[in-house]
């Protein structure tokens, strides 16, 4: 399996095939604390106004939020 860029050609909420890639500043909120990622590409169906998120646009998020900035203990081998 090739990896590539996510293509998304229905809605898989709604159906409707309107569904666009769009880029644009994305902002969350963790505990009070609000962030932003910039120029984030994800797809936006104008129909139902969801959002579906490509595993990239994920880490990105993932990587400015402050939910994941804690390190993470290292796990033992038994």
């Amino acid at each position: 399996m090739k990896k590539g860029k996510l293509t998304v050609s229905a809605c898989p909420f709604c159906g409707s095939s309107a569904i666009r890639r769009v880029k644009g500043n994305w902002t969350g909120n963790f505990r009070g604390k609000s962030y932003t990622v910039r120029a984030l590409e994800y797809f936006a169906c104008p129909k139902c106004q969801e959002k579906i998120y490509p595993p990239e646009a994920m880490r990105r998020i993932q990587k400015r939020s402050p939910a994941y900035s804690r390190p993470r203990p290292t796990r033992r081998a038994s």
